[in-house]
């Protein structure tokens, strides 16, 4: 499924760049649960960097839409929203370009941008050491993974050493899967049950309906859905420790490290002008922010993943 939405590029823009001009233009966004108004300006600089094959198109971006609040449908099942998709557009703004957003199961996204059926993505996806060897990233916030249980705790799991002979699901190809089997490694006689699935939902339900003992996820993503959706009702998410704390990350194809770089440019102007905090602090994340853009800095956390 394919959503193109309008980052604030207005038809005189596109003319201006055609002819070798740039004319700035302003994207009036709407951000936040609320839909709050932020007015992004288009950057000649920045619209500068930008290869010459992607200036007054498209940026496409893969999203997995069932990781509130980074990225989700709202009741209509059609519209996307959260912070990852306000980023998005705004740092498609700034470059003068258009957000065209596609859903696309966790899974798959890294395949689908080598295959270049996309150009970045942003869903939550964690910069590793593992997925730099395919990838190039460019870090933009970061969050921590938390053990989720059956409401209660009746297990009285404390600790990643306690899903030892547990049952466990876990979403393919993340870092909390990563995570999982690294404990695994460690555990002595009572190895895990690792239930893998292509939908955090999934595996929420596994815990729901009794046929997992634990999941673990983003703890911002765990703790919002739990408050939020009645498919999460009867969990709790365990606030003893967080895990593996990481970089959510955009990923770009190794040969497009020119857009990498003005991607990153255009965050870093973004927390200049204050629109990257202020797209943060409305959906609640504002502790999430980064005091600098970085690329490539996946070995800081060294989080494990597939």
């Amino acid at each position: 499924m394919s959503i193109l939405t309008t980052a604030g590029r207005a038809i005189a823009l596109a003319s201006a760049l055609l002819g070798g001009t740039f004319a700035a233009a302003a994207a009036d966004l709407k951000i936040g649960p609320n839909g709050t108004p932020l007015s992004v300006d288009a950057s000649a600089d920045l619209a500068g960097k930008v290869p010459d094959a992607f200036k007054g198109g498209t940026l496409k971006i893969a999203t997995d839409p069932s990781s509130p609040p980074y990225t989700y449908y709202q009741a209509d099942g059609q519209t996307l929203v959260g912070a990852d998709i306000d980023l998005g557009n705004a740092v498609a703004a700034k470059l003068g370009l258009k957000a065209e957003w596609s859903a696309v199961k966790f899974p798959g996204i890294i395949a689908a941008i080598e295959a270049k059926r996309f150009d970045t993505a942003l869903t939550g996806m964690g910069d590793t050491p593992a997925r730099e060897q395919k990838l190039d990233f460019v870090d933009y916030s970061t969050d921590g993974n938390a053990i989720v249980v059956l409401k209660g705790n009746p297990l009285a799991i404390k600790t990643i050493a306690d899903l030892c002979g547990k049952h466990v699901a876990v979403l393919q190809g993340s870092v909390m899967q990563g995570l999982v089997e690294k404990q695994n490694g460690k555990c002595a006689d009572k190895k895990i049950d690792i239930q893998v699935f292509q939908d955090i939902n999934q595996a929420l339900l596994q815990v729901r309906t009794k046929r997992a003992d634990a999941t673990m996820y983003q703890y911002g993503v765990a703790a919002y859905v739990i408050q939020t959706s009645p498919d999460a009702a009867g969990l709790e998410v365990l606030a003893f420790e967080q895990y593996g704390t990481g970089y959510n990350a955009m990923p770009f194809r190794k040969s497009d490290s020119a857009l990498r770089d003005a991607v990153q440019a255009a965050l870093t102007e973004m927390k200049a002008d204050g629109s990257y905090e202020k797209i943060l602090t409305a959906w609640g994340m504002q502790a999430n922010g980064l005091e600098k853009i970085t690329v490539n800095d996946g070995l800081r956390f060294n989080q494990p993943s597939n």
